[in-house]
This record gives C-alpha cells, sequence and structure tokens, in this order.
C-alpha cells in the first residue's frame, strides 16, 4: 500500500507528463497557426484603400477649389498655379502636430460646408485686387489649403497603422507629404478627365456633398467617453451637437448663391470702386489703417466711384461652365458669358436704335460673315454652311437671313438655348448638340464610306455648258462655307486645331469650300504661328487648296486718330482658308475675296463699317509668324505644325488668358462679373 508521499508524487508525475504531451513544440506552433499572417494582410488591405480613398478625396476637394472660381477668373487663371500651391502645401502640412482623426474630419466637414459661400466671398473681394496672379493664390488659402493640409495630416493614421514599429513618426509625417502630393497630381487630371461637369456635378454640389461625407465619418469614429451611462449619454449628446454645425453651415451655403439661383430675371444694384493700382499692398493697407498717407496713385486717381445695375435674366452651370445671360444696363449691353468669358453681346436701349437688340458689341462676330465674299466657283443660293461654336449666333443668324442652310455644332446646350431665346436667333436647319472633333470625325467617316452615286449637279456646269456630274458625297452633303469660333476664357481649345483636324473638316467640304477661323491673341506669338503654319499645310497649294489670309477687327474711329499697331498687339483675327480640289486649270490659285455690297450689310452699320473695310485691315505672313522680311530670317514651318502627337497649344496660350481677364475686366467692371 503506497504512501502519501508517493501517491502525491505518482500525481505530480502524471501532471507532468499530461503537461508535456499537450504543448507542442515552437516549431508546431509556427507551422498550425496561419491565421496571424492572414489577418495582418487584410489590414494592410484595408490601411491601403484608406489612403487611396483619403487621397482621392483631396484630390475631388482641389477640383472643386478650382472649378468655383472659374466664374471669377476662368479656367486658366484658376489653374495656373494649383500644382505648386498643393504641392507646398503637403510640405507645410508636416509640421502640423498630430490629432485625432474624427476631429480633422470634423474640421474638413467645416470647411467643406462653407466652400461655396467662402469660394465666391472670397473670390470677389481678391477680384477687387485687379490681379489675375495674386487673387486665385490668395483665395486658396480660405478653400484647397486648408483642406489639403488637414487631409495630409489625417494621412498619417493609416500610415502608421500600416508602418508604426518600422518608421519613426517623423518618417509617417513626411511619408504623408509625399504621398498626398504624388497623388493629387495623379489623380486630379484623371477626375479633370472622368467628371461630366455640369446639372449636378457643380462645385457647390461637390463641396456640400464631401463635407456631409467626412461629417458622417467623423460622427462614426467619434468615441464614447464616460464611466456611467450619464456621462456616456453626454458623450454622445456633444457629439451630435458638433456634428450639427457643418450641417447648418451646408444648409445655408445651398441656400446662398450659387447654390440657389434666385427668383429670374432679378434686378442687382452695386457700385464700383476702382481698384489701386500700381502700388504694393503694404502700403494700400498701411493707407487703410491710417499709418501711411494716401499712396499717389490714389490721389490722381481720374475714375471716379459709379453706380451699376445688372439685370440677370438666366443661368445655368452647364458643359463649360457657368453659363449666364444678364444686361449690363449702363452700358447698353445683354451679353452671354461663359465663366470669365464673354461669348458674346448686342447693344439695348439707346444703344439699339430702336430696335429690341441692336448690333454686336464686337466686330469679330460680323468679320466672319466674310466668309460669303470669297469668291467660289460652286457657290449657290442655299448653300450649305457650318458653324463650329455659336456663341450668341451673330454670324449664324446672318447666313439664315441670307438664305443659307445653317447646320450648327455647339458643344453646350445652354449656349444654343440662350441664343434662341434672348439674341433672337432664327431656327437654324439642323443643330448638333456634341463635341465638334467627334462629330466632323463621324461625319467625314460616314462620307468615306458612301458608294459613289452619280447625280446631275446643276451649280457647277461643263466647259460645254452641260451639267456636270459629281458624286453624292463630293457635292449634296458637304459645306461650301464654315465658320470656326470656340475661343473661350483667353484661348482656344487645342484639340479642334491639329493638322488631323483640318484635314477631316476639309474632306466635308465642297472641292471650292472656305472656313473662317476665329483667334484671338498676339500677333508674332508662338500660338499664332502655329495656328499660321498649320492652316497653310491643310490648305496649301500643295495640298490642294488655295492657302489662307487672315484680316484683324482693329476698326478706325472716325474723327479720332488711331494709334499705330505694335507689333505684339493683342488683336482678334480671322483665317480665310479655302479649298482648290478638282482645278483643270493647273494655275495656283489665291484666296479672293468680292468687295461688298449693300446685300451684305443687312440695315447693320456694323456690318457696314466691318465689311467695306475689311479688305484694307489684312495681317501680312511677316506679322503673324514674327518675321521681319527685311532681316531674311525664316523658321522651318514644318516644325511649328499642330499634331495630335506635337501639340503645344494650350500650352502657349497661357499668357493670352491672363491678359484676357484683364481685358474682360476692362470690358466689364468686377461688379458685373460678381453676379452670377
Amino acid at each position: 500500500m503506497p504512501t502519501k508521499k508517493s501517491a502525491k508524487g505518482s500525481s505530480s508525475q502524471q501532471k507532468g507528463q499530461a503537461s508535456t504531451q499537450h504543448n507542442p513544440t515552437e516549431t508546431e506552433t509556427q507551422s498550425t497557426t496561419p491565421a496571424p499572417v492572414s489577418l495582418s494582410a487584410s489590414g494592410s488591405l484595408f490601411h491601403l484603400v484608406q489612403i487611396l480613398l483619403i487621397v482621392s478625396f483631396a484630390s475631388l476637394a482641389v477640383v472643386a477649389s478650382q472649378l468655383a472660381l472659374h466664374p471669377l477668373y476662368g479656367t486658366t487663371v484658376s489653374s495656373l498655379h494649383m500644382g505648386s500651391i498643393m504641392r507646398m502645401t503637403c510640405v507645410i502640412s508636416a509640421t502640423r502636430p498630430n490629432a485625432p482623426a474624427h476631429r480633422i474630419l470634423l474640421q474638413l466637414s467645416l470647411l467643406l460646408a462653407a466652400a461655396p459661400f467662402s469660394a465666391r466671398v472670397l473670390g470677389s473681394l481678391t477680384g477687387r485686387m485687379d490681379s489675375s496672379l495674386w487673387g486665385p493664390i490668395i483665395t486658396q488659402f480660405g478653400l484647397a489649403i486648408p483642406i489639403v493640409g488637414l487631409s495630409t495630416s489625417l494621412l498619417r493614421s493609416p500610415l502608421e497603422a500600416r508602418h508604426g514599429e518600422r518608421i519613426p513618426t517623423i518618417g509617417t509625417t513626411l511619408l504623408s507629404s509625399v504621398i498626398m502630393a504624388a497623388g493629387i497630381s495623379f489623380v486630379e487630371p484623371i477626375l479633370w478627365r472622368l467628371i461630366p461637369f455640369g446639372g449636378y456635378f457643380t462645385s457647390c454640389n461637390i463641396f456640400i456633398s464631401l463635407a456631409l461625407l467626412a461629417g458622417t465619418i467623423s460622427a462614426l469614429n467619434t468615441p464614447v467617453r464616460g464611466n456611467s451611462p450619464q456621462q456616456a449619454n453626454r458623450s454622445l449628446l456633444s457629439s451630435a451637437l458638433f456634428a450639427s454645425v457643418p450641417v447648418f453651415v451646408a444648409l445655408y451655403s445651398k441656400s446662398q448663391a450659387p447654390c440657389r439661383t434666385p427668383h429670374l430675371p432679378a434686378t442687382y444694384h452695386t457700385i464700383y470702386r476702382p481698384p489701386i493700382t500700381d502700388t504694393s499692398a503694404l502700403k494700400l493697407a498701411g493707407y487703410r489703417i491710417g499709418a501711411l498717407p494716401p499712396p499717389e496713385t490714389y490721389l490722381n486717381k481720374t475714375e471716379e466711384p459709379r453706380n451699376v445695375t445688372v439685370n440677370l435674366l438666366a443661368r445655368t452651370d452647364s458643359v463649360t461652365g457657368a453659363i449666364v445671360v444678364g444686361e449690363y444696363v449702363e452700358e447698353g449691353i445683354r451679353f452671354l458669358r461663359a465663366d470669365h468669358s464673354i461669348l458674346g453681346g448686342r447693344w439695348i436701349g439707346d444703344r439699339a436704335h430702336g430696335e429690341s437688340l441692336g448690333d454686336s458689341i464686337y466686330g469679330a462676330f460680323t468679320q466672319q460673315e466674310a466668309v460669303r465674299m470669297v469668291k467660289r466657283e460652286s457657290a449657290k443660293e442655299g448653300d450649305n454652311a457650318l458653324i463650329i461654336g455659336l456663341g450668341i449666333g451673330i454670324a449664324a443668324e446672318a447666313l439664315i437671313n441670307h438664305g443659307d442652310k445653317v447646320h450648327i455644332v455647339e458643344i453646350d446646350p445652354a449656349v444654343y438655348t440662350y441664343a434662341r431665346g434672348f439674341f433672337n436667333l432664327s431656327e437654324p436647319h439642323a443643330v448638333h448638340l456634341t463635341d465638334a472633333r467627334q462629330w466632323v470625325h463621324e461625319r467625314y467617316m460616314t462620307l468615306q464610306s458612301l458608294p459613289p452615286v452619280l447625280f446631275p449637279d446643276l451649280s457647277t456646269n461643263g466647259k460645254d455648258g452641260s451639267a456636270k456630274h459629281t458624286s453624292q458625297s463630293e457635292s449634296a452633303t458637304k459645306f461650301g462655307m464654315v465658320i470656326h469660333d470656340c475661343f473661350s476664357g483667353g484661348g482656344v481649345p487645342s484639340h479642334l486645331f491639329p493638322l488631323e483636324f483640318w484635314e477631316e473638316l476639309k474632306g466635308i467640304m465642297t472641292p471650292d469650300g472656305v472656313v473662317a477661323v476665329n483667334f484671338a491673341g498676339h500677333i508674332g506669338t508662338p500660338a499664332a504661328r502655329a495656328i499660321w503654319f498649320t492652316l497653310q499645310k491643310a490648305f496649301g497649294t500643295e495640298n490642294g487648296g488655295r492657302g489662307c489670309r487672315v484680316f484683324h477687327d482693329r476698326l478706325e474711329t472716325p474723327g479720332v486718330e488711331t494709334p499705330p499697331m505694335q507689333e505684339d498687339e493683342f488683336l482678334n483675327m480671322v483665317y480665310f482658308c479655302q479649298k482648290d480640289e478638282g482645278s483643270q486649270s493647273g494655275e495656283k490659285k489665291t484666296v479672293e475675296f468680292r468687295r461688298a455690297g449693300d446685300q451684305d450689310y443687312l440695315k447693320s452699320w456694323l456690318r457696314y463699317a466691318v465689311l467695306s473695310s475689311m479688305l484694307d485691315r489684312e495681317v501680312t505672313k511677316e506679322r503673324i509668324t514674327g518675321l521681319k522680311s527685311e532681316t531674311g530670317d525664316s523658321l522651318n514651318g514644318e516644325a511649328w505644325i499642330l499634331t495630335d502627337k506635337n501639340n503645344r497649344l494650350g500650352e502657349w496660350q497661357q499668357d493670352s488668358a491672363i491678359e484676357h481677364w484683364d481685358v474682360m475686366r476692362d470690358v466689364m467692371p468686377y461688379s458685373v462679373w460678381e453676379i452670377y
């Protein structure tokens, strides 16, 4: 019989054996427990998704911040220095201390909710500085800069969760700045291409949507504090109150312009105070607070404050921006604007000379009508005419009144609607509301695929006087006259100027068809030079054409001495280019015009002034290209030809876009531009 001691020893031995049996080795543990690896992989994927969402969130806010300034600064000026501003913001945000994610999201929600209202107020105030450089930059201090800075700080949370054990805090801080800067540079251009702006996708709706998203995530991630139910309830109530602030701010922003369109028509009375130019900001600020005497330019200012009355007749956010129909009452102008660019205007009141709507306020639109004055063998009544870029329809209406069958290609439906409703555009033969490049390509491919069905074309006879037969694809559905006017916002869309576009456009024109191309900019600049050489290549004699001639719209005022044209003057120019296919003579022809007659003027004084003197306003090749014939300099024209693969037209137009902003502010004061 065993003793107690031996029994205890036996029990201990059994426990030891049991322990040995049920404790696997370290190797066995590693080989049989893969779960931690799977959890780590899923966690890394979750953090990566968080990073991508935060970068996309910030990029969309950057897009909206630029979009909100388009009506006040235009497309190019609003975005000109945005890349540098964002990179600098990401770097500076590295100095910001860490904060809980829910607090950062709440701050973002508040900023975004106020952004539609603050963009309009700040943009209007900085626009009065009369600086297209500093205005947008200063405005972004209240828009994109704090939003991107907070988003960069928010990016630290997923980075620390993913790399916190391997990278020190300063490392994740710098890494968040680098990722945000690179991410915005990559994502922002994609958003500009993919988002169908207009309709729902306005800067106002984007800001409000992002604000509600950030506020909701902040509320869901706010920790509940307190050790008792009463304390937890107070914590929840406090969080709800904080979360409701951005909602009320968003509702206020939504009730204000430009988010909310007032009942139209509406009349606004403001006072225009001329901006003090040529004065440093420090001197001006010192004068405002009474620390410095008035600047010299302030004392010598001749322009006095004046009343400004604006009638807002219609507005909508559309494909090409904020489309507005308004009247500047004191100057007697009814205008159509797209963002910060005037698409056209007509005189009203006393300046309309008894008519409800008078002549165009710009002579360039009337000068395009000279496309009818180009000598064409196949010219006939009821000719097919193509308008690419409508504006308010000055040239289109003239061609309709002359009996031509006008086909309009306009990318923005609102522009066509307002031209018909507010500027007396008659119903054209056909309307195509689409991008001109796509439409011309599809039309060209359709004509190329048509079978050569012969039929008599009575408008062109053979040498013996008999009817000349031609194919259906060569005449019946082609255009004898084309007006190409897509200038807006200080530049032209670069995709409508490469050689490939002109070749396809020629394919839908009659054998001796003519195109009038409007361009506004400085003569002798790379943009004007490239357009000249490209059009000469497409319509040159060696390529089945008669070449091109260029005319400006700078009219001389009777009784007033007009200063001579400067070498780099900013002008509206119209390029007239003509085809010459199927010519039997073998001689090289040029673009020739007949003199304007009473039938061309349509009882319009402006048409008489523009068309009767147009041939005296020709711009020579030397001036267009910037060459001086007496120096013997020459340029390789081939190097300046625009193609789909080699097209720098947008880059070359940046300076003219900045100057165009100043020109628009001279045409109408800031008090008019601020009403949209």
